[in-house]
């Protein structure tokens, strides 16, 4: 089990091929995203990935809720923001952010 320390969030960081498919699903959920010029600009400035873990005090400072942000959710993130950390029992790597470099929730659209 993953235990997540206070006001951090753990996620899988995607690999770029899951970036390029995680791009197209906010794109289809209709989020506007940066141009194919643009792309790679942006591209390099924010990575994404899966929560899989948020502490108890994680977007509290922040005037939000450590339930904004539930496992499972889509976000964008700040790149070259938290720590990797390797869980020692099944040899996955996660990513530890502080939550404020948190910056886009997707969400899938219900109808």
């Amino acid at each position: 089990m993953i235990k997540t320390p206070l006001h951090r969030v753990t996620v899988k960081p995607f690999d770029v091929d899951e970036w390029d498919e995680g791009r197209k699903r906010a794109k289809a959920l209709g989020f506007a995203l940066p141009d194919a010029e643009q792309f790679g600009r942006a591209k390099a400035s924010v990575d994404m990935g899966v929560v899989v873990a948020v502490g108890p005090t994680a977007f509290v400072a922040l005037g939000g809720s450590n339930e904004d942000v539930k496992p499972g959710d889509t976000v964008a993130f700040v790149k070259a923001s938290g720590k990797f950390v390797k869980d020692p029992f099944d040899e996955q790597e996660y990513l530890v952010l502080n939550d404020e470099d948190i910056v886009m929730i997707f969400e899938k659209e219900t109808v």
